[in-house]
């Protein structure tokens, strides 16, 4: 017994070239006429294909669920490209931010080390008039001081 082309494409859903072309193909078969095939072979590729609407259903939803993983995974990269971005510029704002306290800190350290030295100058000159205007000229030459020398200046900072 034969099955037509025409029952068989309107029960897989598919054209007679696919039917005929899977039909050779997959399940070997001989059977193909140009009427149609044999009820065995008809079965058989009936059960390779399933119906066109359940299996392009199947197909379409999983293509579908792909298709939406794909999305969420781009929408997900962008989402944290955009973190990184962000990230990014906040860093180099920040660095932007300690080079200026930085440079600024030095700034005040020097003028604090000049104003130092200048306290430091005032203070010598003071103690060599002060000595020289109690001391009796009477003893002898001028003693005069050693220089203040700082090993170890002070930095201030805030």
């Amino acid at each position: 017994m034969t099955i037509t082309w025409e029952k068989l494409e309107e029960i897989t859903g598919r054209k007679k070239a696919m039917l005929s072309l899977v039909a050779k193909t997959i399940l070997a078969s001989d059977g193909a006429h140009e009427f149609g095939l044999e009820v065995e072979d008809a079965l058989r590729l009936i059960m390779k294909l399933g119906s066109f609407s359940q299996s392009a259903q199947a197909e379409l939803f999983g293509l579908t669920q792909r298709l939406n993983d794909e999305k969420a995974e781009k929408l997900n990269y962008a989402i944290a490209l955009e973190m990184v971005k962000a990230d990014s510029q906040n860093l180099k704002a920040q660095i932007q931010d300690l080079k200026e306290r930085a440079s600024a800190t030095q700034r005040r350290a020097e003028r604090a080390e000049a104003r130092l030295h200048e306290v430091t100058q005032s203070f010598a000159y003071l103690i060599e008039s002060k000595l020289s205007e109690n001391a009796p000229e009477s003893l002898g030459p001028k003693r005069r001081l050693p220089t203040l020398l700082l090993t170890n200046p002070v930095l201030v900072s805030n």
